[in-house]
């Protein structure tokens, strides 16, 4: 019969557990396999009386993997691998029978795979044999799928074959070539022989061998970051210019922890052409960044860095002739702001997107506050990817923010995505995955799936995000806290926050509102220069995205909150806004005053969003406004019979603002 472990025959372990009653077994294999060889014993050891088992071995000196006994080489499964310390055992108890003999033959290798079964009762018709191309692995015997093509013959002890094959083996066992004993080399070159049996019980033990916790916790390290050890191992040239940026004042003025994180930056950047700073705000990603910055200055790539407007002096400081605490490494990077991400605004500069950043230079694109380009389908986005990044052959991305995810995880996924300009697929060479969207539309599914659990636990979502998306975060991002911080930095101290005061509000203090967004809206207009519409009595019906008064209500919600990121960023960020908000105000004052003195027809484009220089706000702003400038009409509020209730909220809105 033939054995071919496809699916219209018999497998071979299905003839072995079928037809192996009381008796003898002897097996010929070139090698076996762990988990082959403990179903063997789990299927036969209460059955067989006495087992024979010879090895075909090769010997070699220059401590080559030992082709007698392939233990990790099989292509197991991640649950059979998690299975293996349990089989490993079975197996060492199975070779520990004194009923299992086992032998070598040394120095030659045996091809030949047989399975010799004769039974006690010395009826013929319960013998049988099995010779072929199956080795005794779980692949061989058809435990599991392989590709492999097996072909194997299976016939009972009436075959006249029968008998032939026993005298073959018997005569196999007795010949001196097959040794009881193992030739091994020591460390020092010694050559040593050992019983053979000992050998494989000795070899299968080390599966089982129980390791030390710090022992486990360096090999979880080596495995996650064997390729950065590699890397540095196997590249002298790397390793002599980090060492030239070890020489410079930034890389020196950083703490241990900054330069780690520097170091780890550049091994993304080299490896993968983008990387993610997203530490805490307060850990020095400005210092950190231009460390990496300065590596690749060294290198001869043109640094070209962008930022929000409102950040440009922390970053201009460090140029150059700017008689900085820097000054001794000569930075020299170019300075773009977010707002230039267009054609009309690049045009104003003596140095022009297409002079500057398209050409054959290799380059380093820094941005910070890359949270601002988080969404994909904005013009700015698509004019970084289509302009700049996917002009350029030899293009470095590095992004800055603590706060790479605002709305979903989407947005990190677009970040991801500027450092392949903007091809989805773009990692599938360098980190094997072949589409981001697939992995990201799984990991927000996962998130919106476990937000609608009744008790959701931080650790249950992480279980279901896809092993995708921590490949991608582990290999392109680094992020730290300040908890993480603490206590591993000498001398290093956070300061210390007071507990916050809680103030509570009851039913009976906000009178009949439900929540804090009704009374809100019942307060009379704060911020009055940006509603108008307010005081204008009667509008077309219109959507909301037509809505006068949805849209002012909107736009000061927007206000507030950028006022809120002004005070987080500092308090020259949050007095330059306050005092742009005053001016507005003002101007709309002096409007009035001059309407009422004319009673000629003015008025002010509100809402400019260059008034206010916040990536992030005005991206909110030009989706909700559709783009467009309106002009308030100040006739229109006089007929409503309110433009002295105007010029009153302006006044208090203006003194409160002072």
């Amino acid at each position: 019969m033939i054995l071919d472990n496809e699916n219209d025959n018999l497998k071979v372990h299905e003839w072995i557990s079928k037809y192996t009653q009381t008796g003898k077994l002897s097996i010929v294999t070139g090698y076996f396999t762990v988990g082959a060889l403990a179903y063997l014993s789990k299927e036969t050891k209460d059955k067989i009386d006495d087992y024979k088992f010879i090895l075909g071995d090769i010997v070699n000196f220059d401590f080559d993997k030992d082709r007698a006994l392939d233990l990790l080489n099989e292509d197991i499964n991640i649950e059979a691998s998690l299975k293996l310390s349990k089989v490993a055992q079975e197996a060492v108890a199975f070779l520990e029978l004194d009923k299992v003999k086992a032998k070598t033959l040394e120095p030659n290798f045996c091809h030949a795979k047989a399975y010799l079964y004769k039974h006690n009762d010395k009826d013929p018709q319960k013998d049988y044999y099995i010779s072929g191309s199956s080795n005794l692995t779980e692949a061989g015997v058809g435990l599991k799928t392989t590709n492999n093509v097996e072909l194997n013959i299976g016939s009972f002890g009436s075959d006249p074959q029968y008998n032939e094959l026993i005298k073959w083996f018997d005569n196999l066992w007795s010949r001196p070539q097959a040794h009881d004993y193992k030739t091994v080399v020591d460390g020092n070159g010694g050559v040593n022989r050992i019983p053979f049996k000992k050998y494989l019980i000795d070899e299968i033990k080390k599966i089982f061998t129980e390791y030390s916790p710090k022992q486990l916790y360096f090999k979880v390290l080596f495995e996650l970051f064997g390729d950065e050890l590699l890397l540095e191992k196997d590249n002298p040239e790397f390793n002599r210019q980090i060492g030239r940026l070890e020489n410079t004042v930034v890389y020196n003025s950083l703490y241990e922890f900054q330069q780690k994180g520097v170091l780890s930056l550049i091994k993304m950047l080299q490896k993968h052409n983008g990387a993610i700073l997203a530490d805490a705000v307060g850990l020095g990603k400005t210092w950190t960044a231009l460390a990496v910055m300065k590596f690749y200055q060294l290198q001869g790539r043109e640094v070209i860095l962008i930022c929000p407007k409102k950040l440009q002096y922390n970053w201009r400081i460090y140029q150059k002739n700017q008689n900085s605490k820097f000054e001794k490494d000569q930075f020299e990077y170019f300075l773009r702001f977010h707002t230039d991400l267009t054609d009309d605004l690049m045009e104003k500069y003596h140095d022009r997107a297409d002079k500057l950043f398209i050409n054959e230079k290799p380059k380093l694109f820094v941005i910070d506050e890359s949270h601002n380009l988080r969404n994909d389908k904005s013009k700015r986005y698509k004019f970084l990817v289509d302009q700049i990044l996917s002009q350029n052959e030899d293009v470095k991305v590095l992004m800055l923010s603590a706060t790479p995810i605002n709305n979903s995880l989407m947005d990190i996924r677009n970040q991801f995505k500027l450092i392949v300009g903007g091809n989805a697929k773009g990692f599938e060479e360098s980190l094997d995955i072949k589409n981001i969207d697939y992995t990201f539309r799984a990991a927000q599914k996962a998130f919106n799936e476990w937000t609608q659990e009744p008790d959701p636990k931080i650790g249950e979502f992480i279980k279901k995000l896809p092993p995708n998306f921590f490949k991608l975060t582990d290999s392109l991002t680094v992020a730290r806290t300040r908890k993480m911080i603490e206590g591993h930095q000498d001398g290093l101290e956070f300061p210390k926050k007071s507990k916050p005061e809680n103030i509570f509000v009851t039913p009976k203090q906000i009178g009949n509102f439900e929540n804090f967004e009704e009374l809100f809206d019942h307060f009379p207009p704060m911020l009055s220069g940006y509603q108008p519409s307010f005081y204008i009595n009667e509008f077309e019906d219109a959507d909301i995205l037509h809505d006068e008064k949805q849209r002012d209500h909107f736009l000061v919600k927007m206000m507030y909150i950028l006022l809120v990121k002004r005070l987080e960023s500092s308090w020259f960020s949050f007095q330059s806004t306050v005092e742009k908000i005053l001016a507005h105000h003002q101007n709309a004052l002096d409007k009035i005053k001059q309407y009422q003195e004319t009673k000629k027809e003015t008025g002010w484009n509100e809402a400019q969003p260059s008034l206010f220089d916040d990536d992030d706000i005005l991206a909110q702003l030009e989706d909700f406004t559709l783009g467009k400038k309106r002009k308030t009409r100040l006739v229109d509020i006089d007929r409503s019979g309110n433009i002295e209730n105007y010029k009153k909220d302006l006044k208090a809105d203006i003194e409160a603002l002072q």
